[in-house]
């Protein structure tokens, strides 16, 4: 056989060698990118359902549980800026949204460097804002890092305006979207205002079943006897404005809280400490900081303005549907403003504690369905299984009792440890538990795989030639 036509044949069987190496080289890589699209999935360590009553998680960094829920609603704009640090959660803004840190730096949403760790799913939406979004030069913000386990990774962001990113906008894998309309992007949560004005009147028109009484800039409230529902309690905008402590005494062992908060005068705390049933629960190393965040909610029906200043811990969910707020603390719980929101402290976050008494407010597994018109992404339904029974308390002879509306259901325990170590956070300069480090090293893996496997398809054709010869 000619020379010529040898070299010829070698030639095209390396060339198709070559073609066919980076064809499998390159079908990893498009693999990859294409998982996203697939339904959600939690991450790694990270249970599909909900924490049982009683066994809610401290402060810690590793994704534990799933929580489709909105943890923070503004009803107006958001702004972050000052030093403020994270929000954990899903992350809903009817109006404009703007992150612009004084000093730069990142801004966590969906998983933050240390909270309850109580989460939506990898990929799913973490920020959702109705109007633009807007990132500074210097700050970015960061949605759902190291959240990796697949096929969805990461935290997605809806916008119905536009993206206005001078600073870096990290999904870590998510999916961006702009320019839909309020209605799709917050969807299915655009009619969220709605929902927060009726439960906090429902929540109003219970009557006290304990006393309150304000001695200086503490508050105690005094649970009364056993009744059908949530420990209710009522004090005057005026009375609350200016406290620091707050001392919850004889509550049942299953009951949550309400403090009803009346008048519509602006109210200002500056939280120091906050104790239940002779516990001090709002130091990180409080074995009941989840517990007692999870079981308290004060209800501002009426106030025009909220505003929690200072560097301490805010325990419990603020539902505030006529105010605006303005935060510096660091809150516990679901923060629920009808107005505009800030939150400029220094290194201040807000922790994702879903509040147990209300199946509106609590821990949601699986998102509610869109409204008609908006494109759904399945989600896993959780699994059934027997709550573990709370830490010893005061004894209630009956059953939790419900208030007028729902009563959550949540199923499973917290595990007890992740099914695969979450990655460590890694500290910024934002605050004490700082941003998470940014990861991207996926597609230079994926480059590198297609370049190997390339090479594994030119030798295999040569190996085969010479064998042939």
């Amino acid at each position: 056989m000619p020379l010529t036509t040898t070299t010829t044949r070698t030639s095209a069987r390396v060339r198709g060698a070559v073609a066919l190496g980076l064809v499998l080289g390159l079908a990893a890589p498009c693999t990859a990118f294409a998982a996203p699209l697939t339904p959600r999935t939690p991450a790694a360590g990270q249970s599909p359902s909900c924490p049982a009553p009683g066994k809610e998680p401290g402060i810690g960094p590793n994704p534990l549980f799933t929580d489709s829920n909105v943890a923070l609603y503004a009803g107006g704009d958001y702004t972050a800026d000052g030093g403020t640090a994270e929000a954990e959660g899903l992350v809903v803004v009817r109006g404009n949204a703007t992150f612009a840190k004084t000093a730069g730096g990142v801004f966590n949403i969906g998983r933050v460097g240390a909270g309850s760790g109580i989460l939506p799913a990898s990929g799913s939406v973490m920020l959702a804002v109705g109007g633009n979004l807007a990132i500074a030069k210097g700050t970015t913000v960061d949605v759902g890092h190291g959240l990796t386990a697949g096929p969805r990774y990461g935290g997605s962001v809806q916008v119905g305006g536009a993206i206005d990113a001078k600073g870096p906008l990290e999904t870590n894998g998510g999916s961006r979207s702009a320019g839909a309309g309020a209605r799709a992007a917050l969807s299915p949560y655009d009619t969220f205002a709605d929902t927060i004005r009726d439960e906090s009147a429902a929540l109003a028109a219970l009557g006290p079943t304990g006393k309150t009484v304000r001695s200086g800039q503490t508050v105690t409230f005094t649970g009364g006897a056993d009744t059908a529902g949530p420990q209710v309690f009522e004090i005057p905008a005026k009375e609350l404005d200016g406290a620091s402590t707050f001392l919850f005494t004889a509550i049942f062992e299953k009951d949550s809280v309400v403090v009803n908060v009346t008048g519509g005068q602006a109210v200002g705390i500056a939280p120091l400490s906050a104790g239940f049933n002779g516990d001090r629960v709002d130091v990180y190393g409080s074995a009941r900081f989840g517990e007692a965040a999870s079981r308290t909610l004060f209800n501002f029906r009426d106030s025009v303005a909220v505003n929690l200043s200072g560097g301490g811990n805010f325990m419990g969910s603020v539902l505030a549907p006529k105010a605006t707020a303005d935060i510096t603390a660091s809150t516990n719980g679901r923060l629920y403003i009808g107005g505009n929101l800030r939150t400029h402290g220094s290194g201040n976050e807000s922790h994702n504690y879903p509040w147990r008494d209300s199946s509106v407010f609590g821990c949601t597994p699986t998102p509610p369905k869109p409204g008609p018109g908006t494109p759904t992404t399945p989600a896993p339904q959780p699994p059934t299984s027997t709550p573990t029974a709370p830490s010893p308390g005061p004894t209630k002879p009956g059953p939790s009792g419900t208030r007028p509306g729902t009563h959550p259901t949540p199923t499973g325990s917290r595990p007890a440890g992740p099914a695969t170590p979450a990655p460590s956070p890694t500290p910024s300069p934002g605050g004490p538990h700082g941003s998470l480090a940014t990861t991207g090293a996926e597609v230079t893996v994926y480059i590198l795989l297609a370049v190997v496997l390339a090479a594994i398809g030119v030798a295999a054709v040569v190996v085969s030639r010479r064998k042939r010869g």
